[in-house]
């Protein structure tokens, strides 16, 4: 049990967070037996979920969190973000998530009044370090061999895309070689999402 108070608030609109978390959410793992992977990973910085085929990270154009990260389920948080837009039945509304050592709470607001409420478990787990995979500086150093890449991840990074935005570009951020991951970006007016989907090398 985790004694220590450890808080964290992100405040922003309601439709606006569930579009991220819910298009971040796309790559976390559906497996309950690798729990540690079936989060949504929150710091100051970012928000990330992998399965460890593919990735997302999105980073905010303004910060949208504070304090220790947090490792949330993924299908219980797009689960109460959907309720809670159901419940403010599309008017605008503001949403506050805070962490507390190992609990959260997940809350919406409209001109002052509480549309709902949920709380939950944090996930007792070590997210993966993903820093390394999300190098897009490095350049191509070897010629491209014949690879391929899993058809549904792909669709799974063209749904993220579009849960938030219709108007911009999926821009390949990177390709340095069929070893390495492929990054694709996603830039709206709240920030960038990095998505990351690992090769298959194919056999000729």
């Amino acid at each position: 049990m985790n004694t220590e108070t450890i808080t964290h608030t992100t405040s922003t609109g309601l439709a606006d967070l569930t579009k991220i978390i819910e298009a971040v959410a796309l790559h976390a793992s559906t497996d309950r037996t690798r729990y540690a992977l079936t989060g949504i990973y929150l710091t100051p910085e970012n928000i990330t979920a992998t399965d460890s085929y593919t990735l997302a990270q999105w980073t905010p154009a303004e910060p949208i969190t504070t304090g220790q990260p947090a490792l949330i389920d993924a299908r219980e948080l797009t689960t109460a973000l959907k309720n809670l837009n159901k419940a403010a039945a599309k008017t605008p509304a503001t949403a506050t998530l805070t962490t507390n050592g190992d609990t959260w709470q997940l809350t919406a607001t409209n001109e002052q009044n509480t549309i709902g409420s949920y709380n939950g478990q944090t996930i007792n787990a070590e997210h993966p370090n993903t820093k390394q995979l999300l190098d897009t500086t490095t350049p191509a150093e070897t010629p491209f061999e014949p690879t391929g890449f899993n058809a549904d991840y792909l669709e799974r990074i063209t749904k993220a895309h579009n849960k938030l935005t219709k108007n911009t570009p999926l821009v390949m951020a990177t390709w340095a070689g069929p070893n390495k991951p492929l990054i694709y970006t996603t830039t709206n007016y709240a920030g960038q999402l990095l998505t990351l989907i690992m090769p298959q090398r194919i056999n000729q």
